[in-house]
């Protein structure tokens, strides 16, 4: 994944953007700037990058999220900063883009042709994914509902804790398809940190989950 000005991570519901968007704005923490994860994710209560912000924060990344107790809630509430950085910060600024609803928030920003990166994340074990027809066809309804042009695919093919390295490298073919029929490039892999070594030759987003349901207890730690 280049590491851009501003850049986009969408994907389908489960596709693991969340994950990936904040594994990647951790790996910008080496820049001058400090960068920003912007939370616009409105789908569910579950599984957003606001509810590790104090984590991050301690790591170096500003998550930026709804003031008050409406970062706990699932409206659309789009933070001001969040405006303001896509549009004015002169630091490296990710953002975590829910569904159709981030997209569409996207969308009235109308952001300018060569100012971002659009990656979408793609889990082809996922139902809604499951082709590269299917993937191709979503890829362009976000673009246009978002008024975007993605410029990368991310592969992120993983059956959660049993994932194995053959799963990722049977999925990638399935991406690189979809890549084919959208004339973009795979940025990257995405692969849980342990199967790493496993991998061998590919380009690497290794992550360590930390995205779980309210009732685990194991908090999510970065270290």
């Amino acid at each position: 994944m280049e590491k851009a000005a501003r850049t986009l991570v969408v994907g389908h519901f489960g596709s693991g953007k969340t994950e990936v968007a904040v594994f990647f704005a951790l790996s910008l923490c080496a820049e001058q700037k400090r960068p920003m994860l912007l939370d616009l994710d409105f789908i569910t209560p579950y599984y957003r990058s606001r509810d590790v912000a104090d984590q991050l924060a301690a790591a170096g990344v500003e998550v930026v999220r709804p003031a008050g107790d409406l970062w706990r809630s699932d409206l659309p509430v789009v933070a001001a900063r969040a405006v303001q950085a896509m549009t004015a910060y002169d630091g490296p600024v990710v953002a975590d883009i829910g569904g159709g609803e981030g997209a569409r928030v996207l969308g009235s920003m109308r952001l300018g042709p060569g100012t971002y990166e659009a990656l979408m994340v793609v889990n082809p074990y996922r139902p809604d994914t499951g082709s590269p027809e299917q993937v191709a066809r979503y890829a362009r309804w976000l673009e246009e509902i978002g008024r975007i042009r993605l410029t990368g695919l991310v592969n992120n093919a993983n059956l959660g804790p049993l994932t194995r390295p053959e799963h990722v490298l049977e999925g990638l073919k399935q991406v690189e398809e979809a890549a084919r029929l959208l004339d973009l490039p795979v940025c990257c892999t995405a692969v849980r940190a342990d199967l790493v070594d496993a991998l061998p030759g590919l380009k690497l987003l290794p992550l360590r989950l930390c995205m779980r349901p309210p009732w685990e207890a194991e908090p999510f730690a970065l270290a």
